[in-house]
């Protein structure tokens, strides 16, 4: 009678077992079907940000006061002036301005103005970190951002940026690098915070898309 009871609990066992075996392969076949077409991500991107306010009483040029040109590679851009930003960089420049107003509009803030002087010391901030092939908000012999914004002639006392690369060259990463920044979770949201302060009241964005195939973003806030 032992036998008999050990028996049918064994096949009573191994009936469970092929039943989970069915639904493992069940369930695997519909976890492929629902997530196995789906297209991995492909854009590579890196970005950091810088927020402070003025460590002491500003007193900025008028105008912006003119500085050596700065290295650039010898084919730092894809057309065009290397100091100059392309039209195709200009409109990417300008895409990501609108997506930065939109982000606020959504968040009940107003928008940003545009400003040529905060954009310029921007292009010359990707043309050093081109040069360098690094992603940073003071390169070597490069003076920190509170002195390049007071440099390019912006009367400030709140200023802000935000830097990124990725490898696609199109609006379409530029605006992946605005999205992930958004996207971030306080306490780890320095890049959000900058777009949506309202301690700043103007920005300036600029895009340099480089001989190494990559595109850089960046992004200098003021009041």
């Amino acid at each position: 009678m032992k036998w008999s009871i050990i028996a049918v609990s064994r096949k009573k066992l191994v009936g469970v077992l092929a039943l989970l075996c069915l639904l493992t392969f069940v369930i695997s076949g519909l976890l492929i079907s629902r997530f196995g077409n789906q297209p991995a991500t492909t854009i590579p991107l890196h970005f950091t940000t810088y927020s402070g306010a003025a460590p002491a009483p500003v007193t900025p040029t008028a105008t912006p006061t003119p500085r050596p040109p700065t290295p650039t590679p010898t084919q730092g851009t894809s057309s065009g002036s290397p100091s100059q930003p392309t039209t195709n960089e200009q409109q990417i420049a300008q895409i990501v301005f609108q997506a930065i107003n939109a982000s606020r509009a959504a968040s009940g803030l107003g928008a940003l103005q545009w400003s040529a002087a905060l954009a310029a010391g921007a292009h010359k901030h990707n043309l050093r970190m081109s040069a360098a092939d690094q992603l940073s908000h003071q390169l070597s012999g490069e003076p920190a951002i509170g002195t390049r914004i007071t440099d390019d002639g912006v009367r400030w006392t709140w200023c802000g940026e935000n830097i990124g690369y990725t490898s696609t060259l199109s609006s379409s990463g530029a605006l992946w690098l605005h999205q992930m920044m958004m996207a971030e979770k306080p306490p780890n949201d320095g890049h959000r915070q900058n777009i949506l302060s309202t301690n700043f009241t103007m920005v300036g964005v600029d895009i340099l898309i480089d001989s190494h195939q990559r595109l850089w973003l960046t992004e200098d806030f003021a009041n």
